[in-house]
């Protein structure tokens, strides 16, 4: 019985979820040192032999590789994309850590056609360049849609990607690549310019896909209940 509740509970918030996605599309970003390319990353660490550790804080000690996740929605219109990102282990002050190279200097959208590991920048809310024109960050000093933590190294981000906003070009012409695959979000140190994590915009299941999966976790529970 027990099961069956817990089951059943899923499947609400499987619908729940479905009834809000129908109005758009959803997102998700995984963003690690990995992703990144070439030398911009910490991701040669492992064959270092220290696979959990970056380079230091600039005094000289190592500290923890740096990761993150983010979540972006889509409106059914197409007009908007909004998003919330969470990053460990990057200083969004200047003063969660005691040395410079973990410092956060930017942070980006990029996206593009086919091509080189590295794509351009189109969309900017930390430093420069900073995009979303409509965010109470654009007057701030860096201008900044993010909030450090208030314990911790790391903070979060949040802001909205407008249809005609855009570093030289605009969301209304990145619709394509980012429903193709070709966007990532990058977050970028003193020490790392180039990028320190990243990670690419893949869109999670569709709505009928959860549906199923939903429905499948019943007729399992529905099967366990009978033969128990």
């Amino acid at each position: 019985m027990t099961l069956l509740r817990t089951v059943g509970l899923l499947c609400l918030s499987l619908l729940l979820f479905v009834g809000r996605a129908q109005a758009g599309l959803i997102f998700h970003a995984d963003l690690t040192t990995g992703a990144e390319a070439g030398a911009n990353s910490f991701a040669d660490q492992a064959n270092r032999g220290a696979p959990t550790t970056g380079p230091g804080l600039g005094l000289g000690a190592p500290r923890p590789l740096s990761f993150g996740t983010a979540n972006f929605f889509l409106n059914d219109a197409g007009t908007a994309l909004s998003f919330s990102a969470t990053v460990f282990n990057i200083d969004f002050t200047g003063g969660q850590t005691p040395g410079p190279n973990d410092d956060l200097v930017a942070a980006h959208i990029h996206a593009g056609g086919a091509g080189p590991p590295t794509l351009p920048v189109v969309w900017g809310f930390f430093g420069s360049p900073f995009n979303d024109d409509n965010s109470p960050g654009a007057l701030l000093t860096p201008k900044s849609d993010c909030t450090a933590f208030a314990t911790g190294v790391g903070g979060t981000c949040s802001g909205t990607w407008d249809l005609l906003e855009g570093n030289l070009t605009t969301l209304e012409a990145q619709l394509p690549n980012i429903l193709a695959g070709r966007s990532y979000i990058n977050f970028h140190t003193t020490q790392y310019t180039g990028g320190e994590i990243r990670g690419f915009l893949v869109q999670v299941p569709g709505p009928a896909t959860l549906t199923l999966v939903g429905l499948g976790l019943l007729g399992i529970a529905g099967i366990r209940r009978r033969t128990v």
